[in-house]
């Protein structure tokens, strides 16, 4: 038994704190008080200034920490579900666009990985129609173009019609599916100018005609102004005519010097392209005074009719009193 103890002791790791050579040493020798061996305490090495937590002395386990994590930064990103960037809440996008205009919408997707992102459109009986999957296109309606620019999809609709007023959707092919929904309402256009004038004979007629809800878009807008059943530009028939259109705005002023009595009539605004839309004023043109005098006899008619009334309270007033 001694002598198992003996050779186990020369293979172990602690021989090597044995004094004796190992030729001499002896059976009797393992008779000896045992040896005690005490925890060593490993002293670290002082840490040099400026160097991090977690980085070697190499260089080059320096050089590959750094790349390591340079590569994943956001590395924690794999670890989050997709998420829509912005306002969280359930409410409709609200998106009003005018007739002939480019309606673009945006969708930020976080953390999307391997998922698929689909533009759809409801219909008014709730019907689903898939315009995009990704970047490609699933609709034959060639207005509607898809992008991706980072992490936002972009979905664009050119030359907008009233018809494409509707709710729109992004989808996101998670379990349970992720939805923002944006409400379109296409403006339908309009022509707005006053209905009526009163001038008189001398003066200068001013009227401003302007195009509401209309985007022109690639084709120039003309607008034209015509007195009467006349089919002939007014500027090209009287003197006197300026007309100014600002093509940007779809605005436009015309104003006629000097009215005569047969400057009166219907004046009409027309709009030729990118569509036809018109708008009449009828303009009054009264000689002289005629315009005080005819608001002075409306004074009159009112006045009159304040006096007569008056009268009929006092008679039936005092007819009730004679009845009593």
């Amino acid at each position: 038994m001694h002598a198992r103890l003996f050779l186990r002791l020369l293979t172990s790791p602690f021989a090597m704190f044995f004094a004796t050579e190992p030729s001499n040493l002896s059976i009797s020798t393992m008779t000896a008080p045992p040896t005690v061996f005490r925890n060593f305490r490993v002293t670290p090495k002082p840490r040099r200034p400026g160097m991090r937590q977690g980085k070697a002395d190499s260089p080059m386990l320096n050089y590959i920490f750094d790349s390591y994590a340079t590569n994943n930064k956001h590395f924690h990103d794999k670890f989050r579900p997709p998420s829509f960037e912005g306002d969280m809440t359930a409410e409709d996008t609200i998106i009003d666009a005018d007739t002939g205009s480019t309606v673009l919408f945006e969708c930020r997707v976080t953390a999307l990985r391997d998922k698929t992102v689909s533009w759809l459109r409801v219909s008014e009986d709730e019907n689903l129609e898939l315009l995009t999957v990704d970047l490609d296109t699933h609709t034959a309606d060639a207005r509607y173009k898809v992008d991706l620019a980072g992490e936002n999809w972009k979905l664009a609709l050119a030359d907008a019609r009233v018809q494409d007023s509707g709710v729109y959707c992004c989808h996101v092919s998670t379990h349970p599916p992720m939805l923002r929904r944006f409400r379109l309402t296409v403006h339908s256009p309009s022509i707005k100018m006053s209905k009526e004038a009163f001038l008189e004979t001398g003066e200068t007629l001013s009227l401003k005609c302007s195009i509401l809800h209309l985007h022109p878009g690639d084709s120039v807008p003309e607008m034209h102004w015509y007195r009467g059943n006349s089919t002939v530009s007014l500027d090209e028939v009287r003197g006197g005519v300026l007309i100014e259109t600002d093509h940007l705005t779809l605005t436009s002023h015309l104003q006629v010097a000097r009215l005569k009595v047969e400057d009166a009539g219907n004046y009409t605004c027309a709009l030729k392209a990118p569509l036809q839309m018109r708008a009449v004023t009828r303009v009054h043109v009264l000689q002289g005074s005629s315009l005080a005098e005819l608001q002075s006899g409306v004074k009159t008619t009112t006045s009159y009719f304040s006096l007569l009334l008056t009268a009929m309270i006092i008679v039936l007033g005092a007819s009730f009193c004679d009845v009593r």
